[in-house]
């Protein structure tokens, strides 16, 4: 319900009242100090006036739950899967963000998940298929699969529509000169909080609502002269193809669970390029693959 520049400034005042008792002055304790506080600050108001700019004017879901926790006493529970002989995987987490979208007609609610990351980050479809990428679809999954959602949001049915991450620090493009990087800053803060993930088109006009829109700003898609999706929106998927995507997450989480039940240990780190498993892992001085590659 605020504007963009009354949600700047509240988050602007929120900020400085918690650098101010931050680890006992630690933001305040030298010039770098002082400068690292204000260049986050002024990172997370350009994120919000950008969101709220777009919540107004173009972007029909509404924040429903922020660090939702279904599980080990959240509010909802572990997302059960059946693994066959008597077994099941239940899993637990915590989501950032679920937005929420009705229909006309009001038998029908569209969610999303929204992921924040302090980097920029894409669904890659190569290790989501393989099972390495799964964190953004589990969660709408544990959302399509939520029991009784009437409790937490008020309605009896969730449809999944997308998932997305976010990046909080802004992903800005390289230009040429300072004069062209200045040249449009709400153009350019747009396309620095631009959405990356996946989503079903057929919820495209509650996600952008702007009729005449044939690119997005908020979400990546682009639309021919006639209204249909050019062949590189990769975002946008078709209904049938957006729910086989959520499937073969829940087929690669089952695959697994029936693994660690029959005890595969196997050492086989994934690597897709010149990335590694190995590269997140804090063993890598004792272990003979990350020497060897």
């Amino acid at each position: 319900d605020l504007a963009p520049a009354e949600a700047r400034e509240r988050v602007g005042a929120i900020a400085r009242a918690l650098v101010a008792g931050y680890r006992d002055g630690l933001l305040e304790a030298s010039d770098a100090a002082r400068f690292t506080a204000r260049v986050l600050t002024e990172s997370l108001q350009d994120f919000v006036e950008v969101s709220i700019a777009w919540m107004r004017g173009q972007y029909r879901f509404d924040p429903a739950a922020v660090e939702l926790a279904f599980g080990e006493s959240g509010a909802g529970p572990a997302w059960e899967l059946d693994l066959g002989d008597g077994r099941a995987l239940a899993l637990y987490g915590r989501i950032d963000r679920v937005d929420l979208c009705g229909d006309e007609s009001g038998r029908e609610t569209f969610c999303v998940v929204i992921d924040y990351k302090s980097s920029a980050k894409q669904l890659d479809p190569v290790l989501v298929a393989h099972g390495v990428q799964l964190q953004l679809l589990t969660y709408l999954n544990v959302l399509r699969h939520w029991p009784d959602p009437r409790p937490v949001f008020g309605v009896p049915r969730l449809t999944p529509a997308g998932v997305f991450y976010v990046n909080l620090r802004g992903k800005y493009d390289r230009e040429p000169n300072r004069r062209k990087a200045l040249a449009d800053l709400d153009q350019a803060r747009q396309r620095a909080y631009r959405h990356n993930g996946r989503f079903d088109a057929r919820a495209l006009r509650r996600l952008d609502s702007r009729e005449d829109a044939r690119d997005g700003d908020q979400f990546n898609y682009r639309l021919k002269q006639d209204g249909s999706l050019r062949k590189d929106s990769r975002e946008a998927l078709a209904t049938a193809e957006f729910e086989a995507l959520l499937e073969s997450a829940e087929a690669n989480l089952i695959r697994m669970g029936r693994e660690i039940f029959s005890g595969s240990v196997r050492v086989a780190p994934y690597r897709k390029g010149a990335a590694m498993a190995c590269d997140q892992c804090d063993y890598q001085s004792i272990c003979r693959i990350a020497a060897t590659g």
